[in-house]
């Protein structure tokens, strides 16, 4: 971690003070902060400069850090600094309630700028714009350098105690990370050459995606390397992307486990803030939750103590210091994030359009000494999908109880402009007029010129739909005519639809030095690369399995139809397979499923003869995922209903006895839909296979990720029943991996018989 700070994250660390308050700021201050600095920067008379860098090295006791910044105009000839900040508050508001963050950070500037220039004083400005109304007002100070002196000696005093802490871990993280050696007595076949291969990716400031068998151990081999690589100094840093829970859990245990074998780095886990939260209900206001209120004044003491006492700043460690100082354990971690070389964290917090990290994702030098590993990356194509997706109705916006006659008025209006739009089902639009999107725009500011004024909590109705707004025009700023249309589902309601994310996931990639993509299932290799956005320079690298492919019996009984037409009628005969499969031996179980409903179906059928189902619900909780899957480790026999590509039927480790076989009905295939047709249609303009884009290859996916399940280990034997008439097509059994053998079998006493022999 060098001794680089940018004056914002300085600032940020040692002066915040006071209350968490979630406040409700204008969309504009992200979408249109630019613009509005421009327009004022335009403004400035010719002696003035625009964007400043400013640098410089500030000593503290015991050391120096190098401070960078960007002044937003200098007048060179007056000495003055001007700081521009967009808000939503009036003068008033600011005059009572100043800003101290926003001059401490001006202060910072004056500060580097006077020493570079040998001045005496320097002078101050911090110009405000309102969104409203563009209304500008400005604030002016002239301070002595010998002010600004002493005001630095206090921030660097603060900083100290947390920078001699960084410093002295530093050497002893490095050199820990460069002696580190691998945690087991041997690498599994495959897993020494995925290591290889992305540490050489590291080194190479490319892009790599790996396919490796579910069980070698992709977790261990990209983070081994990728921590081997920041001790030679190649890298600073690495964010683990998963969109699981369960995988965040694996990434944190091996971490863990290097940690028993002499690493010392700081690693910080991302969790959810509805997740993370200590308070009885999610409420992020000082009179609403403990934690929020005086927040920042404990934040440096907890810094300090969970630093001083711990490497790993998992969930559970950093909601236990959280609760000693009395700290918002999701503010926490964020901060903590500043000073951990590892991030572990979902999706969201690298490509999403609004819930990314701000403080990774906007330090492009930070980024450009990061690597990204993202896994089980074969589901970032359809959650890329859904980030950059959204939906409106005229029916939402006219349940809604509004606050004021203006703003009711404005719902009114944009709820008519949307039954205008989507009058016709099943209408596509490559564009819609500026007065649809000026409706919303007028309607959000309203809403937030009311909110930043309100002193009681928002109707929660009316705050969601003010942020379903938000988002709505936040993803427009991501719209091309390629790979996004607007689409009605239904009458009165409007679809915005990312068909192609690979442009969005693209733009991401981009901004960090390496990328590492890994899955069990990126096959067909071309399909991923395009979709995740890895672009043409990408490498990729396929394992073969380093398990005996002997030591699984995958049975399939053709003409055994289980389309939806003919559901009802092949249901006696899927539930007499199905009890052969999972009580000729006594074992655990898992049968899968490409519904709740066709699960609920066949678990109806099968409640004669089962006695040990274990069904998954449609709403579960974290504890109610982790107590459905501890069952399987601690008793037997144990027969799991599931739904394919849910929480069970990916990144869960059932090894040995804990999970004997695995059933899975039907190919999986996303059901025919208006918006699926229309991801097929996009493709098959470029010139792919549309219909393998848009409904087999994310299906048979799914498929191979849920058999993954069954061998974790070269000691593992277990059975795999596919049901479903299509299997043996030619074009799908290509797909499926090489090494299964499947077998078919004429009737269930043919199973049975196949299931014997195969134990014997």
């Amino acid at each position: 971690m060098k001794n680089h700070w940018s004056v914002r994250k300085l600032v940020a660390l040692t002066l915040r003070s006071g209350d968490i308050d979630s406040g409700f700021l204008s969309h504009k201050r992200a979408q249109e902060g630019i613009r509005l600095h421009q327009k004022l920067q335009r403004d400035y008379p010719p002696s003035f400069q625009s964007e400043v860098e400013i640098t410089g090295t500030v000593a503290y006791d015991g050391g120096e850090i190098h401070l960078e910044g960007r002044i937003d105009g200098v007048d060179e000839d007056a000495n003055l600094l001007d700081e521009i900040k967009s808000t939503v508050y009036t003068k008033e508001a600011i005059d009572a309630r100043p800003d101290e963050l926003h001059w401490a950070q001006l202060k910072c500037y004056g500060y580097l700028y006077a020493k570079a220039k040998g001045l005496d004083e320097v002078h101050l400005r911090l110009t405000y714009i309102r969104i409203e109304d563009e209304d500008v007002f400005r604030y002016e100070k002239t301070m002595a350098f010998a002010e600004l002196d002493a005001f630095m000696d206090e921030v660097m005093a603060r900083f100290q105690r947390i920078q001699k802490r960084l410093a002295d871990f530093e050497a002893l993280s490095l050199a820990s990370a460069k002696a580190l050696r691998f945690p087991y007595d041997y690498f599994r076949p495959g897993q020494r050459d995925m290591a290889v291969a992305v540490y050489n990716m590291i080194q190479s400031e490319g892009t790599l995606l790996v396919q490796a068998p579910t069980g070698i151990g992709k977790t261990i081999a990209t983070l081994f390397s990728s921590i081997k690589a920041i001790g030679e100094g190649l890298i600073g840093g690495v964010f683990y992307a998963t969109g699981r829970s369960t995988q965040k859990t694996v990434a944190t245990d091996t971490l863990a486990l290097l940690k028993e074998k002499g690493l010392r780095i700081k690693s910080t886990e991302l969790v959810a803030k509805e997740k993370a939260c200590l308070n009885d209900t999610l409420n992020c206001t000082p009179e609403a939750c403990p934690y929020a209120k005086g927040h920042f004044d404990r934040l440096l003491d907890g810094i300090v103590d969970i630093y001083d006492h711990a490497d790993l700043f998992d969930g559970p460690t950093v909601a236990r210091y959280a609760e000693m100082h009395r700290l918002c354990p999701f503010e926490f971690a964020l901060d903590l994030s500043n000073l951990s070389p590892i991030l572990i964290g979902d999706y969201n917090y690298i490509f999403h359009p609004k819930s990314y990290l701000e403080r990774l994702m906007e330090d492009r030098d930070r980024l450009k000494s990061t690597c990204l590993l993202v896994d089980e990356a074969h589901n970032l194509i359809d959650r890329g999908r859904d980030m950059y997706s959204s939906s409106l109705s005229a029916e939402e916006l006219e349940s809604v109880d509004y606050p004021t006659k203006k703003i009711k008025s404005l719902a009114e209006d944009l709820a008519e402009k949307i039954r205008a739009v989507a009058a016709v089902e099943d209408t596509t639009y490559d564009r819609l007029d500026d007065e649809f999107s000026e409706s919303v725009e007028d309607f959000i500011d309203a809403a937030a010129n009311y909110l930043a004024r309100l002193k009681a909590e928002p109707e929660e109705d009316f705050l969601e739909l003010y942020f379903r707004l938000l988002d709505w025009q936040n993803l427009n700023l991501y719209y091309d005519e390629d790979r996004f249309t607007f689409f009605v589902p239904e009458k009165n309601k409007l679809r915005l639809v990312c068909l192609d994310p690979s442009r969005v996931l693209s733009a991401r990639r981009e901004l960090f030095r390496s990328a590492v993509y890994f899955s069990a299932t990126l096959s067909p290799m071309d399909y991923h690369s395009y979709c995740l956005g890895a672009g043409e320079d990408r490498k990729t690298m396929v394992l073969d399995s380093p398990f005996d492919p002997a030591h699984l019996l995958i049975l399939h009984p053709p003409g055994l139809s289980t389309k939806y037409k003919d559901r009802a009628r092949t249901l006696p005969e899927i539930s007499r397979y199905l009890q052969a499969f999972s009580t000729t031996r006594e074992g655990n179980f898992i049968h899968f499923f490409p519904s709740y409903a066709y699960k609920d179906q066949v678990y109806a059928a099968c409640t004669e003869w089962e006695e040990c189902g274990h069904d998954q619900a449609r709403s579960m909780t974290e504890k109610e995922r982790a107590d459905y899957i501890d069952r399987f480790r601690n008793e037997r026999p144990v027969h799991g209903y599931g739904v394919m590509g849910g929480a069970f039927s990916e990144g869960v480790d059932l090894s040995g006895e804990a999970l004997m076989g695995v059933s899975i009905l039907t190919l999986s295939l996303p059901g025919l839909s208006r918006e699926r047709e229309l991801i097929k249609n996009r493709f098959n303009r470029l010139g792919k296979d549309g219909y393998a884009y848009a409904y087999t290859y994310p299906g048979l996916t799914k498929v191979v990720q849920a058999a993954g399940r069954i061998i974790r280990s070269h000691s593992d034997r277990g059975q795999l029943l596919l049901l479903d008439d299509r299997y043996l097509r030619p074009d799908i059994r290509a797909l499926l991996p090489a090494h299964w053998q499947v077998e078919t079998v004429a009737s269930v006493d043919d199973m049975i018989e196949k299931i014997n022999a195969f134990w014997r």
